[in-house]
């Protein structure tokens, strides 16, 4: 059961099509920032006060600016959700979920469904982003992020793993892809209890980005900022440093919501 819905989950267009869009985003950042960004910078590089570009600074995790960075975040409820948040609503219409539940396996197909929901949208969200720092350190240097360069580099040594950050930049990289996989995946996991009263494929895509983008608008510029996922998967920590127990408690919330609609689901009466 496990395997079938991971495949149906990645081998879809709409996976490919939210795939596309991510790297599209990356690259662009690539060729209309990074690049000339590098140009630029070669006609200071002789000068002592100027700190080099590092592809660790620059890349769209890092570095808010130009536009495709907000606009990745932005969109990224969408991604996560475009791959497989849909097949919920499509398995009750088409009959699919009527035949697994007469053969007695709906925890199976519920846990199964889950687990496909959040790693196809995590791998969405957080692929176009690793193309992206790729890319970038084939244009950039590596150079080490350096406290006397602070005015260069978003994080801070007080941020959220800022102190690894300094000391192993690329470390602070992988942790925050684990990361930027929560988040994506978390946001696709929203389209379990958002199915139930919608009923409608589109709307259980876009849903999520609904709820995130709200959370995003309410959270951002108070206490709770790290309660929004598109705000607490930014490497940059840009709109303030994470903080855990916001994320967990973000992560608490979706799990039981999903938890709680998969019960709902699994009772007898519900499937008609």
């Amino acid at each position: 059961m496990i395997k079938n819905e991971l495949f149906r989950a990645f081998a879809n267009r709409y996976f490919l099509i939210s795939l596309g869009i991510g790297v599209t985003i990356a690259v662009a950042h690539i060729f209309q920032f990074v690049i000339p960004d590098n140009l630029e910078g070669m006609q200071y590089e002789n000068l002592p006060s100027v700190f080099p570009n590092s592809a660790f600074s620059r890349w769209m995790g890092a570095w808010g600016y130009p536009i495709h960075p907000d606009l990745f975040y932005f969109l990224s409820p969408v991604l996560a959700t475009l791959p497989f948040g849909w097949s919920l609503c499509s398995d009750s219409k088409n009959g699919y979920l009527n035949q697994i539940y007469t053969r007695g396996r709906r925890g199976r197909y519920l846990a199964a469904k889950a687990l496909a929901l959040f790693v196809s949208g995590g791998t969405a969200v957080a692929v176009p982003l690793i193309v992206n720092f790729v890319g970038t350190a084939c244009v950039l240097p590596m150079i080490l992020p350096d406290p006397v360069g602070i005015g260069y580099f978003m994080v801070l040594p007080m941020s959220f793993l800022g102190e690894l950050y300094f000391e192993n930049a690329l470390l602070y990289n992988l942790a925050y892809y684990g990361i930027i996989f929560l988040a994506g995946g978390l946001m696709a996991l929203l389209a379990i209890p958002l199915s139930l009263p919608l009923s409608n494929k589109i709307l259980a895509v876009f849903a999520p980005f609904a709820v995130c983008t709200l959370l995003a608008q309410f959270t951002t510029e108070g206490p709770y900022y790290s309660f929004a996922p598109t705000t607490f998967m930014r490497p940059g920590q840009d709109y303030g440093y994470l903080l855990p127990d916001q994320v967990l408690a973000f992560c608490m919330v979706v799990v039981v919501a999903a938890g709680i609609s998969c019960w709902f689901l699994s009772r007898k009466d519900y499937v008609s």
